[in-house]
């Protein structure tokens, strides 16, 4: 039983690893959107604002 426990806390480790990963590269390297997460911050624009909401990257910003 401790042997399932432990293989799912690494699959949710690697999961959510895997996921920070996988939002970061969504952005475009030194745009708006780059510059606010690598502040730990959400890019504060409208448009920018609107598409995380769709979970989507703003396609003005990050063309």
């Amino acid at each position: 039983m401790k042997l399932v426990s432990l293989f799912a806390a690494v699959a949710m480790a690697v999961a959510f690893v895997g996921g920070a990963i996988a939002a970061e590269k969504k952005y475009k390297e030194g745009g708006c959107c780059d510059k606010a997460a690598k502040k730990g911050e959400k890019c504060a624009h409208p448009c920018c604002v609107a598409a995380e909401k769709d979970g989507k990257a703003c396609e003005k910003c990050n063309k």
